[in-house]
């Protein structure tokens, strides 16, 4: 069996509106969005094109240098520096706040007195920065002389208050000076005398220059210590050579060269002994060593010896007394520098600082002296700031309206509208138009499409129509005397009968093709909500099927609200609302339609307290399978009641070989048949496709002229009065009847 079912297929509500379904609105809508943006694109196009032509709007402008590219201190020399800076109370230029400020009142209000009518422009006047340092000024007006006339007034009032601005600053500045240099000249003073003073106080022109001397100094008591250290050495080896006897009276002679005074005594002795040495030298070659010569010699040398040696010890101690005691004077004298010099490093910060501090108040003062200077030379000369760099001109092409620019507008503009006009149209007519539409948004099978006819119209709220009438109705056309098979000519009532009928054939058709590996036998037709039309269809397709002799039965599921008895005329006391309370044979509550040998219908019955339940129970179930197992119909149609707000449905189909669901065009928020569908799906009911039935009145289909051109109608066995002139058209006249027409055609080309 072919069927859809699923919910990955069937669409579901969204909340809120995406891109998606706002572009589907313009789409559905596209004729309306065409014809409304078309008419809004030309209108402001042609806006534009009427004032391009007779109101066209010029523009004038000029340039300002207003800083000096060669010297940005704007007259301040290098000599100045902070000071001149902060004299001249400039910083770098803030352009928006210039900007306002010429446009400001201040500047302006003088302006428009000045010119009169012209004065408004100024209003207008556009500042803006083209490069660094370069200001662009424009005005715009529909007269270039009023322009040109505002344009040189405007760049001399700017140029006078460059001026000012200017004389303003210096006169400020020397103010400003002329209060800081007494107390510029105070400080230096102060400082001068602080400096004097810590001069007095430590008796020093310049700290760095005594704490080098000092050092100097410490450095010269090094080379001192180190003879000193040098001098007691050869002293304590002289003495422990003359302790031992080893140093001769030559050597102790010439060792005592270095820093040991020998007396005049000390010298006679040494000379003595030098004497008698040599004596004895001379009488060891003569003399033996026990001769009273010898002898007499030997003792005279050890006396003068031993009596030297006693003074060579007397005089080598002296000298180391004397050694010790300059060592000691000059480690004092060492203290007493370094002490000196400690307290240097704390003297030469106090002494920078006086001295850097006046520096500063020096050079303040300098600066201070030059830059007013240099203002009181400014103010003197009344030099202009700013230049001219291109004069005021009018430019003699039209700047506004651009074409190109309004264009583009217009297209944006239609746009917008068209769009806007198509989404605000799907959103108050938020029904499907066509069945193309029904088919394409909730993407099943179309089974087939019932036409509006006005012989149907308004039946669902009176109840009017039964089966019988329309039969009647049909003989009756021939004389033209049926009550509601109305139309404006006799072909047109010809053309409805052949309408519907060739519909639910083709609906049939659809039916019978639809199943490719077994017979399809129960189906239900359900709709979204009630008053789609869903009962009124049951029974023109059963009647319809019954007629090209099919055995057609027709159950009215609806026990809720039934109208399958209605529209036959029938006894609804007995139905199935008995046959699932009672366990009675299905047959017993079978009606044979009057008229149709082929069709047979089970009503309703009476109303049950509680549907669902029944429709829910194993009797249902086992109704079904024992009325299709009979074998005595080809085609079994359940009237369902509406899909939302009841469990009805979803309990039946779940029997059924297959579920249709009915959507009704002009009639049924575009959102509740994609409700229905996910409802339907979720339960996994088989969803065979979609009929869509045309509730309200439709555009003359083309197929009209062509069935009633080749003679389909009167083929079928209805006569062909499409030739037939049409009659009165009663009170309306008929150019009335033509503009409503044409009225009704465009409102369905736009929907459309």
């Amino acid at each position: 069996m072919s069927q859809v079912s699923g919910s990955d297929e069937t669409p579901t509500e969204s909340e809120g509106l995406n891109l998606g379904e706002l572009w589907q609105a313009v789409r559905r809508r596209r004729r309306l969005a065409l014809l409304v943006g078309t008419v809004v694109a030309a209108s402001a196009f042609g806006s534009t094109l009427w004032e391009r032509t007779f109101s066209p709007i010029y523009q004038g402008s000029f340039q300002l240098l207003i800083s000096d590219p060669i010297s940005t201190g704007d007259g301040a020399g290098a000599e100045g520096g902070t000071v001149e800076t902060l004299a001249r109370n400039r910083t770098s230029i803030d352009f928006p706040s210039l900007v306002e400020t010429l446009r400001s009142p201040m500047v302006l209000d003088p302006l428009r007195r000045q010119l009169g009518p012209a004065g408004g422009l100024l209003g207008a006047a556009q500042v803006s920065q083209v490069a660094e340092g370069v200001l662009s000024v424009s005005l715009s007006g529909s007269k270039p002389s009023e322009i040109q006339a505002a344009l040189d007034s405007l760049s001399a009032a700017y140029l006078n208050f460059a001026i000012d601005q200017r004389q303003r600053q210096l006169n400020e500045g020397l103010k400003f000076l002329d209060e800081q240099e007494p107390k510029l000249q105070f400080t230096v003073n102060q400082l001068q005398g602080q400096l004097a003073a810590f001069r007095r106080r430590y008796n020093l022109l310049d700290p760095e220059i005594e704490a080098g001397a000092l050092k100097t100094e410490s450095s010269g008591f090094d080379g001192v210590e180190r003879e000193l250290d040098a001098e007691r050495s050869r002293l304590e080896k002289l003495r422990q050579g003359v302790v031992a006897g080893t140093l001769t009276s030559s050597g102790f002679s010439t060792a005592s060269d270095s820093g040991v005074t020998v007396t005049q005594a000390n010298g006679d002795l040494l000379a003595q002994l030098q004497g008698v040495e040599e004596q004895l030298s001379l009488a060891r070659s003569t003399y033996r060593s026990d001769t009273p010569r010898m002898q007499s010699l030997t003792a005279l040398r050890a006396r003068l010896a031993g009596q030297l040696r006693s003074n060579q010890l007397e005089a080598i101690d002296t000298a180391l007394k004397l050694n010790a005691a300059r060592a000691s004077t000059l480690a004092g004298q060492r203290r007493q520098v370094d002490r000196r010099f400690l307290k240097q490093p704390a003297l030469i910060k106090d002494y920078e600082q006086i001295q850097q501090r006046l520096t500063v108040a020096q050079q303040n003062l300098t600066n201070f002296l030059t830059t007013r200077s240099t203002f009181q030379l400014e103010r003197a000369q009344k030099s202009v700031p700013w230049t001219l760099l291109s004069p005021p001109a009018v430019d003699g092409n039209p700047v506004a309206p651009k074409l190109r620019q309004g264009l583009t507008k217009a297209i944006l503009f239609g746009l917008i509208a068209g769009m806007g006009a198509a989404i605000l149209r799907d959103r108050f007519d938020h029904v499907f138009r066509r069945s193309g539409e029904v088919r394409d948004q909730l993407k099943l099978p179309l089974l087939g499409h019932i036409p509006h006819l006005p012989f149907f119209q308004g039946v669902a709220e009176t109840g009017r129509f039964q089966v019988e009438e329309l039969d009647r109705d049909s003989a009756s056309l021939g004389s033209m005397a049926g009550p509601y098979l109305t139309g404006s000519t006799p072909g047109a009532q010809v053309y409805q009968r052949f309408a519907y009928k060739e519909a639910f054939r083709n609906l049939y058709t659809s039916l019978r093709f639809l199943s490719t590996d077994q017979k399809l036998l129960t189906v239900g037709l359900t709709s979204s909500t009630p008053g789609e039309g869903k009962s009124l269809v049951n029974v023109l397709l059963a009647k319809t099927v019954s007629e090209m002799g099919q055995r057609v039965l027709l159950i009215d599921a609806d026990m809720r609200k039934p109208q399958v008895h209605l529209r036959l005329g029938l006894n609804n006391l007995l139905g199935l609302s008995s046959l699932l309370t009672e366990d009675d044979h299905w047959g017993k509550a079978l009606v044979p339609v009057p008229g149709y040998e082929n069709w047979w219908v089970i009503p309703a019955g009476r109303r049950p307290p509680d549907p669902t339940r029944l429709l829910s129970a194993d009797r249902m179930k086992e109704l079904i399978r024992d009325i299709s197992q009979s074998g005595q119909f080809d085609l079994i149609l359940f009237d369902t009641p509406p899909v939302l707000g009841m469990a009805d449905t979803a309990l039946l189909t779940q029997h059924l070989d297959g579920l249709i669901l009915l959507v009704s065009l002009d009639g049924v928020d575009r959102n509740l048949p994609k409700e229905a569908l996910a409802r339907i799906s979720a339960t996994g009911a088989p969803l065979l496709g979609l009929i869509t039935n045309a509730i309200k009145e439709e555009e003359t289909s083309p197929n009209e002229t062509l069935y009633q051109r080749y003679g389909y109608a009167e083929a079928d066995g209805e006569p062909d009065h499409a030739q037939i002139p049409a009659s009165s058209a009663g009170w309306m006249p008929s150019q009335l009847l033509t503009l409503r027409k044409r009225g009704k055609a465009l409102l369905h080309w736009i929907d459309g």
